[in-house]
């Protein structure tokens, strides 16, 4: 006969009593906290933790206010001093054959449905990707639209060209230019059948009432698509506290590696195991370049949904196969911050038929809800006419 939990009487709770670990276990338990905690102090070891030698209350106060980059006295200190570490790194990788694929470290995150798994890839290594997050016939309805678009923007001579020779073209807006990327954008299932996953994961990264930062389609040929190593919060002001302000996606219309163009990202390069982010003043951030992985190419099949934390370092990779990649890249940002990219103008000039065409939270994503036509005027407690 199975055995009752014994109840602890003298406890509030009543809850069963705590099983005592035997010497073995705790033995093995010790073991595996000091070694995440050498861990730990060997990533903090090329962290600044004190101040800078002599700094006192009376230097920084005749010194007055200098939150600057050294571009403007009005700026505060960004990441772009320290992202000039990386000018020309990511094509001299590339060309001397340093980028691995990312599905050569068994390790780093693969595609999965499990909820769990996405979320411990994500606080890890700065990613993860969501499996099947588009069917092969919603793939297929995005790209057949995107191709279409970007057509006729390059007719028109505003296609936005972002490689030489034409072998790569950006397509803004993706909001403003079809139902299907709409949807797509606020993870209906109609869209993206793993619409729904993303989302959760995306309330989890950034809170409740995240806004759109952007919505574009990424079209890379042969030869094209290589960006230079940055991350997608480096126009915020330092320091970082030890959460994301955003996070970008990347819906997979095409399969990613290396020859195929995949994002280049340096896995890990976010933060540290205490949370504390990589990116403070004076930190040497080719260490983490240099370290393994260091730079690697993701890997994912068409359909997958790549979500990133924005402190992690990536940059669009090149592609060396025939043929072409797409993907549609969607920035959103936490509540409080001001939509970025195009997106901040574009809501600017939404055409009527469009605008009735957004859901409610849609609008409420690309920050066009604060509109009052009647508003409140000067009134006087003196005036009756004007309380009536």
């Amino acid at each position: 006969m199975k055995k009752k939990n014994r109840q602890d009487k003298n406890s509030s709770t009543s809850g069963p009593l705590p099983v005592v670990a035997s010497q073995d276990e705790t033995i093995a338990n010790l073991r595996d906290e000091v070694a995440q905690l050498r861990e730990e102090l060997e990533q903090l070891r090329g962290y600044q933790t004190e101040p800078a030698f002599g700094t006192t209350w009376q230097t920084e106060m005749d010194q007055g206010i200098v939150y600057t980059d050294g571009h403007s006295p009005t700026s505060s200190m960004s990441a772009g001093r320290l992202l000039k570490q990386f000018s020309g790194l990511s094509k001299e990788r590339m060309k001397s054959g340093q980028i691995r694929d990312s599905r050569d470290f068994d390790y780093l995150p693969n595609p999965s449905s499990d909820e769990e798994q996405l979320e411990a890839d994500f606080v890890r290594w700065g990613y993860c990707l969501v499996k099947d997050a588009m069917s092969p016939d919603q793939v297929r309805t995005q790209v057949d639209r995107l191709i279409d678009q970007a057509a006729a923007e390059r007719r028109l001579n505003v296609g936005m060209m972002t490689s030489a020779n034409d072998r790569a073209q950006l397509v803004n807006n993706l909001v403003l230019k079809g139902s299907v990327f709409r949807d797509a954008v606020e993870f209906k299932e109609l869209a993206a059948q793993g619409g729904p996953t993303v989302d959760r994961l995306l309330t989890k990264i950034m809170g409740e009432g995240f806004g759109l930062g952007c919505a574009h389609g990424s079209i890379v040929h042969t030869g094209g698509g290589l960006q230079e190593l940055h991350i997608d919060q480096g126009g915020m002001p330092l320091p970082y506290p030890p959460f994301p302000f955003g996070s970008l996606i990347i819906w997979c219309y095409t399969d990613f590696d290396l020859a195929n163009g995949g994002t280049y990202v340096v896995p890990g390069s976010h933060r540290n195991a205490s949370g504390a982010t990589s990116f403070q003043d004076g930190t040497d951030l080719l260490q983490l370049v240099n370290g393994e992985p260091g730079l690697v190419a993701v890997c994912a099949p068409s359909g997958t949904c790549i979500l990133t934390d924005t402190r992690i370092l990536h940059c669009g990779g090149r592609r060396t196969a025939q043929g072409t990649r797409y993907a549609m890249r969607c920035h959103y940002n936490r509540h409080f911050i001001r939509p970025l990219h195009e997106q901040s103008t574009a809501n600017l000039h939404v055409p009527d038929h469009v605008y009735d065409e957004l859901s409610d939270r849609l609008k409420r994503m690309m920050g066009i809800t604060v509109n009052n036509q009647t508003p409140v005027g000067e009134l006087s407690a003196n005036d009756e006419s004007d309380l009536n």
